[in-house]
């Protein structure tokens, strides 16, 4: 579990090289051009908390995998937490968003299909620590 563990906190950090090219690819400069500047600011500031965030996730886990790994209570609660926001972002990628404009070539298409293998190993890793 400890090794599963610390193989989720080092995708964590992975997933934010797709965050750094995420603006990029879906062209938020033109895209968030047409928006009020408090707006705009607003999107940039949630995007900065959810890299805080993954960071702390990652930090987290190296930090105390041993501590979660034998389900001592606080860490079992951070991984049910953990559990939640990655099983969070799996639904509102099935149920809400939709991609498909921007899966323009195949690195992209390759890069959100391993990004989804990566938010369901994420979340079984977490959820299988929790229990």
């Amino acid at each position: 579990m400890k090794l599963l563990l610390q193989s989720a906190a080092a995708l964590q950090l992975l997933i934010l090289i797709a965050s750094a090219l995420t603006p990029r690819v879906l062209d938020w400069r033109t895209n968030l051009a047409v928006l009020h500047p408090l707006l705009r600011k607003l999107f940039w500031v949630y995007g900065a908390y959810i890299v805080m965030v993954i960071i702390a996730f990652s930090s987290f886990t190296f930090w105390h995998a041993e501590a979660m790994a034998t389900h001592e209570p606080v860490a079992r609660s951070l991984c049910v937490f953990i559990a939640i926001f990655w099983g969070a972002r799996l639904f509102v990628q099935f149920a809400i968003f939709d991609p498909r404009p921007f899966l323009t070539n195949w690195f992209y298409q390759l890069g959100y299909h391993a990004l989804t293998i990566i938010f369901a190993f994420l979340l079984f890793v977490y959820g299988k620590a929790a229990i």
